[in-house]
């Protein structure tokens, strides 16, 4: 069996514009993802249940629905009632709202790891809730929500595969139109999955080095009242 690799060269603007497409809604979705996470995580942990009920079934929900089948219903379902969609706007919005319930999780864990002790200090001095949470409080979680956050933002650029179901043009749908042109699966979706490892090592290297500086820099204050 030869490999025949000149299907992908003389297709390489396919894969490269697939590409940049995956590297646009990751960059979106992710961010966005990351917002709505805080967002439902301050729902989640408040003491009304008029804003924590809410929050717990919009996470159960985004967490034991597949995530195509969110996409499907968002693209499909919605022209029903008069919501048209693009491919492009579907897959941004169902990403950023299926990370946003695990990161909210994720921010969830990472505040009750705080002691309750920091919680009292700060309403015994008369801090107002929105401050002690944005300046006390969250400050003190990167360390417990950066590995699984980690983990969550490159699951969610794995899962831009899916939006190839609507004809989003990212990478896997790239690889689907150059095969079809072709007839190359193996060399096809064998180059695809080569740059997708790359793809997400080269994201988990960059995240290491964020962490890493991110630890210098919070130990620096710790140095300087030894």
């Amino acid at each position: 069996m030869t490999f025949d690799y000149s299907a992908i060269w003389d297709n390489r603007d396919i894969l490269i514009e697939g590409l940049m497409n995956t590297l646009l809604i990751s960059g979106i979705s992710i961010p966005v993802g990351i917002l709505i996470g805080v967002f439902v995580c301050l729902l989640r942990i408040s003491r009304s249940r008029l804003l924590r009920w809410p929050a717990i079934v919009f996470i159960e929900l985004m967490r034991n629905i597949p995530l195509l089948i969110i996409i499907f219903m968002v693209f499909y379902a919605l022209p029903f009632y008069g919501i048209r969609l693009s491919g492009l706007t579907t897959g941004l919005i169902c990403l950023s709202v299926y990370g946003g319930a695990y990161f909210a999780e994720v921010f969830r864990g990472g505040v009750e790891a705080i002691s309750q002790g920091q919680f009292d200090a700060a309403k015994a001095l008369g801090l107002r809730y929105g401050f002690y949470m944005r300046r006390v409080i969250f400050p003190q979680i990167y360390q417990y929500v950066f590995p699984p956050g980690t983990n969550i933002a490159l699951t969610m650029i794995k899962e831009t595969s899916l939006l190839s179901m609507i004809t989003v043009a990212e990478l896997t749908y790239a690889a689907s139109d150059i095969n079809g042109r072709t007839f190359t699966p193996v060399e096809t979706f064998a180059t695809i999955a080569v740059i997708y490892w790359m793809l997400s090592t080269l994201f988990l290297k960059l995240t290491q080095m964020v962490q890493v500086r991110i630890d210098v820099e919070t130990a620096k204050p710790a140095t300087a009242l030894r």
